[in-house]
């Protein structure tokens, strides 16, 4: 079962895009992100945005995956994870005990 935490923000799906954030409380394993190129989207570019202000609230650029938006449980997307990751946004991630549990922001993103 994840570890939900909370973050004092609304989520908010991008007009027109699929989410970033899903209904989902599935762990994802570290070997499984496919995404291997950045995804030149707006849907990414929000995602990354989202990633920022997440950080900015929690004061770390280590980010929980499983998100509690005020009462709205979401996790990360799996492919936006790996995208983020091929633009060199976040640390490739690796696993705990039951799989990814953080991503980490690269450098001074917050």
């Amino acid at each position: 079962m994840p570890e939900w935490t909370t973050v004092p923000l609304e989520y908010e799906a991008a007009s027109g895009q699929s989410d970033v954030f899903v209904k989902a409380a599935s762990p994802i394993d570290a070997a499984s992100l496919s995404k291997t190129t950045p995804a030149p989207t707006a849907r990414q570019a929000y995602f990354h945005e989202y990633l920022k202000r997440i950080s900015w609230h929690l004061g770390s650029r280590s980010i929980p995956i499983f998100l509690d938006f005020n009462g709205d449980r979401r996790r990360m997307d799996k492919g936006c994870i790996g995208h983020a990751v091929a633009a060199g946004v976040l640390k490739p991630p690796v696993n705990g005990p039951d799989g990814i549990s953080h991503v980490e922001l690269v450098g001074s993103q917050t």
